[in-house]
């Protein structure tokens, strides 16, 4: 999937060894929800964060697989200022958002396309961490086509994984939606037109699974991230761990 040629960097086609290949566009998604849950009956309420916590924002990037040191951390920042990935240099940054119960990682180290790599393996990390939390990886990769995976690990041992490329070889889903669903508490009848598309609900590859994973960040129906403007977060640049340096040359630079 990778280009060998040139590549299309601010406009302009250009070979350059240090471009990411993927696409603007591409997001890669860790969060960790913490309880108490809220109850599903409150879930129409407006989600109100709280201020971000920059000290365990500082451990929680310490927690990470991905990470073998924090090298420096920059000034706390709003989450809709940080930037995409577009140079090698860009791969050594993570930022970390702790609003109360909810912690939001984005870190480039959790791409993938379909390799296994970093997604998978930090779930895991986190989980022997925070056996009580509930996990959710998002992630996105453009590479002109796209590669997403969407991933629920609940406390417990359930787990539901949709990924595959869209407008491919289509979506692949390991595990039961709705039972998941079930599992915190939500009738699947009563939230199924959210998500799925009321004229084919059957066919996954329609499903909106960034609506569907809101479900499990924090126990909200929906969070309308759009309207979260001022969410702040830690950034910080870091010392890449051993597997991190290879999912990431393999994942955003075709090495």
């Amino acid at each position: 999937m990778g280009y060998t040629e040139a590549e299309t960097y601010d406009g302009a086609w250009v070979d350059h060894p240090d471009l990411v290949r993927a696409w603007r566009g591409s997001t890669t998604l860790l969060t960790l929800s913490f309880p108490p849950f809220r109850d599903p009956a409150a879930a129409a309420v407006p989600w109100t964060p709280k201020p971000h916590d920059p000290i365990r924002a500082r451990r929680v990037v310490e927690s990470l697989g991905t990470v073998d040191a924090v090298l420096e951390e920059l000034p706390v920042r709003r989450t809709a200022d940080l930037e995409e990935p577009e140079m090698r240099a860009d791969l050594d940054y993570v930022a970390v958002g702790c609003w109360g119960d909810l912690v939001w990682i984005s870190d480039p180290a959790l791409g993938d396309y379909g390799m296994g790599c970093g997604m998978d393996g930090e779930i895991g990390v986190q989980r022997a961490l925070h056996p009580e939390a509930r996990i959710v990886g998002t992630m996105s990769m453009d590479y002109g086509l796209t590669y997403c995976q969407h991933a629920v690990d609940l406390p417990g041992g359930r787990r539901l994984d949709v990924s595959g490329w869209i407008d491919a070889e289509g979506l692949e889903v390991t595990g039961d939606p709705e039972d998941l669903l079930r599992v915190i508490g939500i009738d699947p009848a009563t939230v199924r037109n959210t998500y799925t598309d009321p004229d084919e609900p059957d066919n996954i590859d329609w499903c909106d699974w960034d609506r569907y994973t809101d479900f499990f960040v924090g126990g909200f129906a929906d969070i309308d991230w759009s309207t979260q403007q001022d969410l702040r977060a830690s950034l910080f640049r870091v010392r890449r761990s051993e597997s991190a340096q290879g999912d990431l040359a393999e994942v955003w630079l075709g090495k």
